[in-house]
């Protein structure tokens, strides 16, 4: 999903799809796929001997263009003396949790003794302030409260197959890597699925840099790009 309020699209155009590619959120990163026998764009797979980043797909229709499943969450806790939090949702995986301890200005690994079981954390440093950011995925109840309807008829780019692509400018993007450290990203890349990540080397490159961390408030990633 993009956030539009604060998202701003300096150079944008719609793209061919590439055969058998299906996007699936607003904010997805598009790439070109390097030795592809037909043209067009897809989501990303992470895999930068094979892809150029190209554009975050972005679609502008009367009622909401995909039926998307997920959604992040960031929320802060004082860690209490057993080292325990409650989440107030299931992360969608113990892999897409990031934990940064705000007490010590240091992030904290889900390695080892810091565990994600369902909705508890465990084996947290006892009176520190911590934000967990994760991944969780919604009901069919809950999607259509937070988005509406699904545009009737479906979109039409699917029909059409072509895209529209935000190529340059500002994006407010839930299509990110929840895992990782955001705050101290030096390098920002494609990833699996169509999102995006940092500092791994195994993604595309894409030339930007972060504005805005998610936030409780608003928990989209703000990034500005070329």
């Amino acid at each position: 999903m993009i956030y539009f309020p604060k998202t701003r699209a300096t150079l944008s155009h719609e793209a061919v799809i590439a055969p058998g590619a299906v996007f699936t959120a607003q904010g997805q990163a598009a790439v070109r796929m390097l030795g592809a026998t037909s043209q067009g764009v897809a989501p990303s797979t992470g895999v930068k001997a094979n892809e150029i980043f190209v554009g975050f797909t972005m679609v502008q229709t009367s009622a909401y263009p995909f039926r998307e499943d997920e959604q992040n969450k960031i929320e802060e806790y004082l860690v209490p003396a057993p080292g325990i939090v409650t989440l107030s949702r299931i992360p969608k995986s113990a892999q897409d949790v990031f934990i940064y301890n705000n007490t010590d200005g240091v992030a904290i690994p889900v390695t080892g003794a810091v565990t994600v079981v369902d909705d508890k954390v465990s084996g947290l440093p006892p009176g520190v302030d911590v934000t967990i950011t994760y991944k969780f995925v919604m009901s069919a109840l809950e999607q259509r409260g937070t988005y509406g309807d699904i545009q009737p008829g479906g979109y039409s780019g699917d029909q059409l197959g072509q895209v529209g692509l935000v190529t340059r400018g500002i994006v407010y993007t839930s299509q990110f890597d929840a895992a990782a450290d955001w705050s101290a990203c030096k390098a920002i890349e494609t990833a699996a699925g169509g999102y995006i990540t940092c500092d791994k080397g195994t993604g595309a490159a894409i030339d930007g840099w972060v504005v805005e961390l998610p936030s409780s408030d608003i928990p989209y990633l703000g990034i500005e790009f070329r």
